[in-house]
């Protein structure tokens, strides 16, 4: 079937504006693409946003990954992207998203041995079809050619996040999750892949238990960041979370 027959018989429509788009175009029109709001003067560990030249959240924390990297704003376009690919189930949406961070992964110059991503327990995993940020690090690592493990695996039973507070997001991430393949992870530097950052809680228990496991550095890589000044806003009024 012709991308011409595609896009008469299965009509597709952009996720960040709603306009008609070309199949080949994965439900984002140019225009929409060309305004993704990338980050830039980021914090160089957390990756949040600097007052002046001061990060007001890493004084205060410890984290387990050596640098995260977040790469477009939580906001308008990349918001409606990630909530058509998530909850709408667009799934050919998670090449946008691998492009948009494997964009800012790719500034950076940095490689690692293997990525991976943030787990989803077998139950939300069959209730969405599929782990939007496996898509996104499988994605990347075609791209890249880095090799692609799933090194972590989520605990059943556990409550989302996505309702949480900030001071029980972090008491509910702590040991959420377990390590898998741990004799290959030995030594080895990991890209540790995230749909979106927001107080750090799960990417950094995912983190430590990667090193406590043995592994070497950990980087994380988030397709996008959530604003901290308007973060409780966010957590109850969208589902940013997996």
């Amino acid at each position: 079937m012709t991308g011409m027959a595609v896009d008469i018989l299965f009509p597709s429509r952009c996720a960040g504006c709603g306009d008609p788009v070309r199949s080949r175009e994965h439900h984002l029109c140019r225009s929409c693409r060309d305004r993704i709001p990338y980050l830039a003067g980021s914090c160089p560990v957390c990756g949040g946003p600097l007052a002046g030249t001061v990060c007001p959240t890493c004084p205060d924390r410890h984290f387990f990954f050596k640098k995260n990297i977040a790469a477009a704003e939580y906001d308008g376009i990349t918001r409606n992207i990630l909530h058509a690919l998530k909850f709408d189930r667009i799934r050919d949406l998670h090449r946008v998203c691998g492009s948009i961070a494997l964009k800012k992964f790719s500034e950076t110059g940095m490689r690692t041995d293997y990525i991976t991503w943030v787990p989803m327990n077998a139950k939300k995993r069959w209730a969405r079809g599929f782990n939007q940020s496996e898509l996104v690090a499988r994605y990347i690592s075609g791209k890249t050619g880095i090799p692609c493990r799933r090194f972590l695996t989520e605990r059943r039973g556990t409550r989302t996040q996505r309702v949480l507070g900030l001071r029980d997001r972090f008491l509910n991430a702590i040991d959420r999750y377990a390590v898998r393949g741990a004799k290959e992870l030995a030594g080895k530097s990991v890209l540790l892949v995230d749909d979106i950052y927001t107080t750090g809680a799960t990417i950094n228990e995912c983190a430590r238990q990667l090193r406590s496991a043995g592994s070497g550095e950990v980087i994380s890589l988030a397709v996008a960041r959530a604003d901290v000044k308007r973060l409780e806003k966010i957590l109850f009024s969208h589902k940013i979370e997996h």
